[in-house]
This record gives C-alpha cells, sequence and structure tokens, in this order.
C-alpha cells in the first residue's frame, strides 16, 4: 500500500442538481405566474369595450328639462357659413365625406335703404334681404351642394330668430314681395 492515511469517514457524496443537499433547506426559485396579468388585461379589455359601446349613457352631458325643451324649438333649419364670407340658410338634407346637401335656401342681400341718409352726413343705411334662392338670372334650383372644405361651420336655428321668421313671412305669401326684410337696416 502506499504511504496514505485512511480515515474511517463515509464517502462524500456530492448533490445531484435536480436535488437539494440534505443538510439544507429546501430552497425553490419563485414562479413567475402570468395568470394574474392575463386576468387584468381581459378585465381592462372588457371595461375598454363596454366603455366604448355605451359611451353615450356614460358621458351624458346633464340633460334636463330646460336643454330638451331648447331642442324642441328648433327651427329644422341651419345657417352655413362659407369661407367666402356668404352665409346660407336652409336644411341640410344629406352629407358624405365630400359634399353638404343644403335645400329650401335663402341668403341675405344687403342693398342700399331708399330715402335714407342725408346729403350733409354723407352716411345712407343699408338694408338687409333675405332672398329665396331660385330668383336670380340664372334660375338656380333650391338644391345647392356645397364642397365640405369650404363650410366654417354651420348652426341651427332656433323658431324665434329673426330669419326664421322672414322664411315663414315668405312662405306665406310667396307671390307678395320678392324680398323680405329679415333684420334691422345695418349701419
Amino acid at each position: 500500500m502506499s504511504d496514505e492515511i485512511r480515515i474511517n469517514r463515509p464517502p462524500s457524496v456530492q448533490p445531484r442538481p435536480d436535488q437539494p443537499a440534505a443538510n439544507q433547506p429546501e430552497v425553490q426559485a419563485p414562479k413567475s405566474s402570468k395568470a394574474p396579468w392575463i386576468i387584468l388585461a381581459v378585465v381592462v379589455v372588457v371595461l375598454v369595450v363596454l366603455a366604448v359601446l355605451f359611451r353615450d349613457k356614460l358621458f351624458v352631458r346633464g340633460n334636463t328639462a330646460a336643454q330638451t325643451a331648447g331642442q324642441e324649438q328648433l327651427s329644422g333649419y341651419q345657417a352655413v357659413f362659407l369661407t367666402n364670407g356668404q352665409v346660407y340658410f336652409g336644411k341640410i338634407s344629406g352629407s358624405d365625406k365630400d359634399y353638404v346637401t343644403l335645400k329650401n335656401i335663402y341668403y341675405l342681400q344687403v342693398g342700399p335703404q331708399q330715402g335714407s341718409g342725408t346729403a350733409a352726413t354723407g352716411t345712407a343705411q343699408q338694408s338687409v334681404s333675405l332672398v329665396k334662392l331660385g330668383q336670380e338670372l340664372h334660375g338656380p334650383a333650391d338644391e345647392m351642394y356645397i364642397s365640405r372644405p369650404q363650410i366654417l361651420f354651420y348652426e341651427d336655428l332656433k323658431t324665434d330668430s329673426k330669419v326664421v321668421q322672414a322664411i315663414k313671412s315668405y312662405q306665406a305669401n310667396p307671390n307678395g314681395a320678392a324680398q323680405t326684410p329679415a333684420a334691422a337696416p345695418a349701419q
């Protein structure tokens, strides 16, 4: 034998990588569970879909009785303001992505008021008249297709507006005057 000294010890056993050592407590690596994140994502998606579907019900602007009464006073006529400064009054009957259709059309015409103004001051008052489309020299139809880029904005007119009252007056007597005064003289 060789000059080795042997001590009677149990053979040392190397722990296998898949088993913990006998003396050490078992330590487990934290598991990364994706289940809570998946559930959270599903809940968020469902809430977003419901919010989109019911956005009108969720974001109510406080529809009070006064607002409802105000909506009932609308005449059905709109004032359409164009980029060239012209304003047309009528009923918007249809629209697509390129054009808005306006029917039953009126517009304002400014002209000198007869017998007004003094020679000393040199100021002449102007009268504003509401004119029905179709009475012009070229005889246009009472329907207009307005390009969307030419529209600045439009407003709904109430039944008590002076323009709507002038339209109703014209409709009651279309053969009367060709022009209906729409407002007080402009200065």
